[in-house]
Parts: structure tokens; C-alpha cells; sequence
């Protein structure tokens, strides 16, 4: 088994829903940041990236963080300045060892605004 050396950090963020409460106010939602993980990042192999394109997914780069069960799908990774929509989260073997998360680059839109993240 592979061994990555987690010496980088990033962050990861989990957009939440805006929710009604008992009183029929409408509290808005935002980003609540999950960690500031250690992880080991590289760059996808073109072979890599036609193979997420066969089936239908662009992938630019691969992050690996110790087993998390909160890293999910359409979760925002921020690295470096740039912000990466996670599409693919896969274990080793379903163990719970590393945890392999797929990115692309967030598209314009998808990237929060300064007001909704939290203070860190």
C-alpha cells in the first residue's frame, strides 16, 4: 500500500441550506468550514483526466486526507487562492484509511463570496 506524505494544507468547506424556523423566518445559509486539513495534492496524468472524461466527469487534480466521513460530493476546496469543487470521494478498499477526493476547478459562480465564509 501506497504511503503520501500529508505535508500541505487546504481547506475544506460544506455549503448548507438556508432553513425556515418555527416563526416562519427565513435564516440564510452559507459555507461552514470543515478543516483545515493536511493533505498530499498533485495534478491528474492526461490519461487520468480522458479517463474521468469517459465517463463524463472533468478532474484536474487529486487530494489525499486522512479518512473523513464529512467530505462529500459538491463540497468547495480552497488551495493556494484557487477553489475546487470536489466531484469524486473514494476510499482505499472501503477501509477507512486515506481518503481520496477528486477536484476540478470551481466555476465562477460556485466560488463564495468573502461574506459568506467564516471568520477564521
Amino acid at each position: 500500500m501506497a504511503s503520501f506524505l500529508k505535508d500541505k494544507h487546504a481547506k475544506v468547506y460544506k455549503k448548507s441550506a438556508g432553513y425556515q424556523d418555527a416563526y416562519g423566518v427565513w435564516h440564510k445559509g452559507g459555507y461552514s468550514l470543515i478543516g483545515n486539513l493536511w493533505c498530499y495534492t498533485r495534478q491528474l496524468s492526461q490519461d487520468q483526466k480522458n479517463e474521468a472524461r469517459i465517463y463524463g466527469v472533468d478532474e484536474s487534480r487529486m487530494f489525499v486526507f486522512n479518512y473523513r466521513n464529512d467530505v462529500a460530493v459538491y463540497d468547495l476546496i480552497l488551495y493556494r487562492g484557487t477553489w475546487y469543487t470536489i466531484t469524486r470521494v473514494d476510499t482505499t478498499n472501503d477501509n477507512k484509511g486515506d481518503l481520496f477526493v477528486y477536484v476540478n476547478e470551481a466555476a465562477t459562480g460556485d466560488i463564495p463570496k468573502p461574506s459568506e465564509l467564516p471568520a477564521d
